[in-house]
């Protein structure tokens, strides 16, 4: 690739581009002596197109050097002598006046007129004298490597150098100034500049070999001129390779080419200031404009000359790239290839190379892309810095070239093996997913033994350590010892595996002799199912320390997780002896659904769920350890909580409901024993979410109805589908026996207490405590309405309203009766909450601002 993008010149284009750049300035400023005379559009339009009579030529230089000019250079071609018809027969007549030997008046005035006539039509004669004259003139000549050679005017050999050999560019071929306007000038240079390839011109030749002798250029004939310099005093430098003019150091390269740099225009003005040579014949330009100047007179005419581009992007005609390198030589801004600029270059390219081959393959991609992205960084800014500041070009592109190519063919074949070894990676992570599926149905055997075929990652490690205190739990200690041996002979470090592997090991060792529980353990430790009693009792991850309580369906411990040393309450299910067959698989899904919901509400009155899994056939929730008691013992009449605190726990619980409703969450079984309160604190927590849904398809249990019946609405009762407004009736019959002590409706049976729920209104709870207040009673009658439109529509209501009712303890009168008003934040009559396998959901995007879900909330 490296070698393709050479030959097809996309290497030295870059090359140039970077020279260009880093070449081209703005500052020092140029050589200001340096003055431009340009033969323009405007000089054509007023002496007509070229060629024009050489007396305006003879007319410029008297100006000029009559303005004190310092040097004066010509770079138009004066290769021809200026003929004309009339002078020949002038010079006839005065050879025939010559030879009658007529010496009358008429003869002698002849001969004057006919002289005078000579004089006149002889411009190249009168374009001599005022070269001569002035005394500062140099001329321009051009030379080809192609054409017939001829000899060189004798004057040409005033100003040549000593045979040069190989300093200097061999010319084929030259053309000079007519020999009476060559004589006369000062010296005579030539006038050449290379174009690259590209059409730009970077470099000027300032020396040319023809007929054994060193031709300077008109530009170094212009800078020595202008230092006042003699023929002498330029001559060939060795060390470091140049011309030295005087004392001036011209860096070139071995062929006496100098690259100089072009100064960029700003905003598009000229770089050197340009004078049209119409002004200055019509004397509209002031004669000392050009006193101590060098003056350089050329075409500046798109129908005279084709301008030629510049490193700096901007065009310049070739008397102003005289200007730009006669300033470069005098102020010594070159750029020079230095000889061992070549062996850098293919020195950047194999190290390149190199670094790409051997290299770039011991590194990851990304850490490969970080390393060549330096070297490439490093290589185009040596280069750079080099040409800014050093005025030494050093090509080293052709190393960044090598760079990329040899990246992108590394990071081609990675991802070939990254493909060929995803196949297996896909392989080995089917294997790893059975394994874990065999894992769940209780398969550890072969669990193992599919786990041990995957290649070795964290996740898989991280699997087998699992299993390991799998095997530990199903006391298959044998079993736990060799997954810790495998573990380890992969990672001898990883977590406590080596610790457990020494205690397993002990356990074995031990086996013959009785095992009982260790007397330093405490006795109040339970027993779970499957526990063997040698070490500490668990429940997934988490140490059980006792039983602090039994519900309908379980047992709740007090647990610790060992990683963090977080102290949990974990409640139970024992869904195998509650549910069988597909009952159990459903069950077991809606209890990780549930528990999984529930982990996603995260509000202050909401006990916040850990974790859920399930062990020794025990379904568990670890969630958040409380302090203080359920409401149940607030219930009973002799135990009565004040009338405000009770209010207060309510519109917390109302406003934890809300939340739980806006995140499409039912709790289904609000009452007294799931609602916390601790009286210290001052803390609620509202308990069980989810939890009484699980029994929603028990086969074994008889008579249960989802929910408890007291605290249940009318249309759960009936089996309608319910929302949260069914969970704000059980908190109305909640918030009736926390103030009086006793259900709203009761009955001897579960049919007549249904019926009393679905069609018998509740009794105004003034009737058993005359002393609340209007606004409690109205509260409490409005969340038992028997229709769900006809409750508080939310928690934020009811909560506002209990709140409402605290602050107007004391006052007398009932509020006004009427219709509830209803949550514009909500449209609960016309959106009813999801049921249980729909409640996993992200947080609802129409939630008002007025009530948004506590993301912050412990």
């Amino acid at each position: 690739m490296t070698a393709l993008l050479v030959a097809t010149g996309a290497v030295p284009w870059l090359e140039n581009a970077v020279y260009d750049a880093a070449s081209s300035i703005t500052a020092p400023a140029p050589l200001p002596e340096i003055a431009i005379i340009g033969i323009d559009d405007a000089s054509l339009k007023a002496f007509g197109h070229r060629p024009w009579g050489r007396d305006l030529d003879a007319k410029l230089i008297d100006q000029l050097a009559g303005a004190g000019a310092k040097t004066i250079v010509l770079t138009s071609p004066l290769f021809e002598p200026q003929s004309d018809r009339g002078l020949a027969h002038i010079r006839k007549i005065r050879e025939t006046l010559a030879r009658s030997g007529d010496t009358s008046a008429t003869s002698t005035e002849l001969n004057q007129l006919a002289a005078a006539a000579e004089n006149d039509l002889d411009t190249d004669a009168r374009l001599a004298a005022s070269i001569q004259r002035a005394g500062n003139v140099l001329l321009a000549s051009r030379y080809a490597s192609t054409g017939t050679s001829v000899p060189l005017p004798s004057y040409a050999h005033r100003n040549a150098l000593a045979d040069p050999g190989a300093f200097a560019v061999t010319a084929k071929s030259v053309q000079y100034p007519i020999t009476g306007l060559g004589a006369a000038a000062a010296g005579v240079g030539t006038m050449a500049a290379d174009t690259d390839a590209d059409g730009v011109v970077r470099q000027v030749p300032l020396l040319v070999r023809y007929d054994n002798i060193g031709l300077p250029s008109l530009a170094l004939l212009a800078a020595r001129h202008s230092l006042h310099l003699g023929p002498s005093e330029v001559r060939v430098a060795d060390t470091p390779s140049g011309l030295r003019l005087g004392g001036l150091q011209v860096a070139t390269d071995a062929s006496a080419v100098m690259r100089p740099r072009f100064h960029a225009a700003a905003e598009n003005a000229p770089v050197f200031p340009v004078t049209s040579l119409a002004s200055v014949l019509q004397g509209k330009v002031p004669s000392q404009t050009f006193s101590g100047k060098l003056v350089l007179v050329g075409d500046m005419s798109e129908a005279l000359a084709t301008p030629r581009a510049l490193p700096s992007g901007q065009t310049a005609y070739p008397v102003e790239v005289l200007a730009h390198t006669v300033s470069a030589i005098r102020l010594g801004q070159s750029v020079q290839r230095p000889p061992w600029a070549s062996a850098a270059s293919w020195g950047a390219a194999v190290l390149a190379l190199v670094f790409a081959a051997l290299a770039l393959p011991k590194l990851s991609r990304p850490a490969g892309w970080v390393a060549a992205a330096a070297l490439i960084v490093v290589l185009a800014g040596l280069e750079w810095a080099l040409l800014r500041h050093a005025g030494l070009w050093v090509p080293l592109l052709a190393g960044v070239v090598a760079l990329i190519a040899g990246l992108l063919a590394h990071t081609v074949l990675s991802l070939k093996g990254t493909a060929a070894g995803a196949q297996s990676a896909d392989a080995g992570e089917t294997d790893r997913m059975m394994a874990l599926a065999l894992q769940g149905q209780g398969q550890l055997d072969m669990a193992f033994e599919r786990l041990r075929k995957v290649p070795q990652s964290d996740a898989v490690m991280d699997n087998l350590y699992h299993l390991a205190q799998d095997f530990e739990r199903k006391r298959n200690l044998a079993k736990a010892k060799a997954v810790y041996k495998h573990i380890l002979q992969h990672n001898r470090d990883y977590k406590d595996a080596r610790s457990r592997y020494k205690r397993v090991r002990a356990q074995l060792q031990a086996a013959d002799a009785p095992t009982s529980t260790p007397s330093s353990l405490p006795s109040q430790l339970p027993h779970l199912p499957g526990d063997a009693g040698v070490a500490i009792p668990m429940l997934g991850r988490y140490h059980i320390d006792k039983e602090i309580g039994k519900g309908a369906m379980g047992v709740v411990y007090q647990g610790r997780d060992p990683k963090i040393g977080r102290v949990v309450a974990i409640k139970t299910l024992a869904l195998s002896e509650e549910f069988e067959g597909d009952a159990l698989v459903d069950a077991r899904t809606r209890f990780f659904r549930e528990a999984e919901t529930a982990g996603r509400l995260q509000h202050p009155h909401i006990v916040t769920i850990f974790d859920a899994g399930e062990e020794h056939d025990l379904a568990y929730i670890a969630m958040e350890f409380l302090k203080g008691a359920d409401l149940v013992p607030a219930c009973r009449a002799d135990q009565l909580l004040p009338v405000p605190t009770v209010l207060s726990i309510a519109a917390r619980v109302a406003e934890a409901l809300d939340y739980a409703h806006a995140h499409q969450v039912v709790h289904r079984d609000i009452k007294p024993a799931n609602i916390m309160f601790d009286g210290v604190t001052d803390t609620v927590k509202v308990t069980d979410f989810g939890i009484a849904r699980i029994t929603d398809s028990s086969k074994t249990r008889t008579g249960l109805v989802l929910g408890t019946p007291s605290f249940m609405s009318p249309e759960q009762l009936a089996g309608k589908k319910v929302d949260g407004r069914s969970d704000l009736y059980s908190l109305g019959v909640t918030l009736f026996q926390l103030l009086t002590g006793s259900l709203p409706l009761r009955g001897e049976s579960m049919t007549e207490l249904m019926h009393k729920i679905a069609s018998v209104d509740a009794p105004d709870i003034r009737q058993i405590r005359p002393e609340l207040t209007p606004a409690v009673a109205h509260a409490v009658a409005t969340a038992l309405q028997k229709r769900p439109e006809a409750r508080y529509q939310t928690g934020r209501q009811f909560a506002d309203a209990l709140r409402q009712a605290g602050a107007e303890a004391g006052q007398t009168g009932a509020p006004e009766a009427g219709a509830v008003v209803y949550d514009a934040d909500r449209d609960a009559t016309g959106h009813e909450m999801v049921d249980f396998q729909e409640t996993v959901m992200e947080t609802p995007a129409g939630r008002a601002a007025a009530s948004p879900p506590i993301s912050s909330a412990r």
